[in-house]
């Protein structure tokens, strides 16, 4: 079974018992066994979230980090190649960065993402796994307009990502 992508709305799902927990934990129940991963902005986003948002003390932040780290989700740090992707998918679908770290690692590692942002669903297409309450996202998808993407159009991206893929290939030696 592939990997599984959660993104921070499940985690605060989770944590909050907001009204998607039972949909995330089935989810996560429908994949034991396969990995659950989260680029490293997953814990961050959380820790904000509940803090700024929600004022939770420090100690009730540690505790929610910890509910979550009990799930054995796997972090994983984004290198810079990764964010080629990112700034692909932040002009393609209009996304956050942080939402497209999520999606662009579900694209490298050829996984679901599951998660309760219906925007990034709906970019996510048929990768998505919707925890949410809003039932649009379960009506068949419309096609995006592609917009054509400038990144390439740099006039140092041929350059820069040369040099990218000769740090990434060491780092692999």
């Amino acid at each position: 079974m592939s990997a599984m992508v959660v993104d921070a709305s499940v985690g605060l799902a989770l944590v909050r018992r907001e009204p998607a927990e039972a949909r995330a934990r089935a989810v996560l129940v429908e994949r034991a066994g396969a990995p659950v991963v989260a680029p490293s902005i997953f814990w961050l986003e959380i820790i904000n979230v509940l803090a700024r948002r929600y004022g939770y003390s420090g100690a009730s932040v540690l505790e929610a980090v910890h509910e979550l780290d009990e799930l054995q989700v796997e972090t994983i740090e984004a290198d810079r190649p990764a964010f080629i992707g990112v700034i692909d998918l932040v002009e393609r679908h209009g996304l956050s960065a942080y939402d497209a770290a999520y999606l662009a690692l579900a694209e490298t590692w050829d996984a679901q993402l599951a998660t309760a942002d219906r925007q990034l669903a709906v970019a996510a297409g048929g990768r998505a796994v919707y925890i949410g309450s809003d039932p649009a996202i379960a009506e068949e998808r419309a096609r995006y307009r592609p917009r054509k993407a400038t990144w390439p159009l740099w006039h140092d991206a041929g350059a820069y990502l040369a040099i990218l893929r000769a740090s990434a290939e060491r780092s692999i030696r």
